[in-house]
């Protein structure tokens, strides 16, 4: 198990890689340990702006995973949607202990995923969690090609370039229909609260 490349685990190995820390294994845990701290590390610093507490975020994010193992529930979410969501709340839970910044609601990405360009991960926020339910209510309001792009991307987990692939898409069009579609998604979900 300790030579697997991780880089290409599926959710399902995941899945299964989690089953097994669920019952202790120190190596299947360390297989997470690998692959998610130096993502994490990443993704927690531009939260925090300060590499010694990204350090401790991690380590306190991937403690709560193995505690908490018994918690991660394959069938409702992916291994990295549920270790992303423990590591953004802990910086909130810290940056509002800090009285820290501003936080602001982009929805380039409406929640966390293996894929997560360095330079979107600061605009995660904890009401992002709340849209998931909304982006399905008015999925059906979309056109059909942007439709597909966001179920593929948001609800089933692939990364921007196997969508491309997917579709027979060039990765650019991913993107821009990934834009158009939350930006549609972002006006109805305001109309509807009018």
């Amino acid at each position: 198990m300790d030579n697997l490349d991780t880089q290409n685990f599926s959710r399902a190995d995941w899945a299964s890689c989690m089953e097994k820390v669920k019952l202790q294994d120190k190596q299947a845990f360390a297989l997470v340990f690998l692959h998610f701290s130096p993502r994490l590390k990443q993704f927690i610093y531009r939260h925090v702006g300060n590499e010694h507490t990204a350090v401790e975020v991690v380590q306190e994010t991937l403690a709560t995973v193995w505690q908490k193992s018994a918690l991660f529930n394959g069938e409702k979410s992916s291994l990295s949607t549920w270790i992303y969501t423990i590591a953004r709340n802990l910086c909130f839970d810290m940056l509002r202990k800090q009285k820290g910044r501003e936080q602001h609601l982009h929805s380039e990405d409406l929640w966390p995923n293996d894929y997560c360009p360095p330079d979107m991960v600061e605009h995660y926020s904890p009401e992002t969690d709340l849209l998931k339910d909304q982006v399905v209510r008015f999925l059906d309001t979309l056109p059909d090609a942007q439709k597909q792009v966001v179920k593929a991307v948001y609800l089933e987990d692939l990364p921007h370039q196997q969508v491309a692939e997917m579709f027979n898409i060039p990765l650019g069009t991913v993107k821009s229909r990934l834009r158009l579609a939350v930006e549609k998604l972002r006006h109805s979900i305001e109309a509807d609260k009018l």
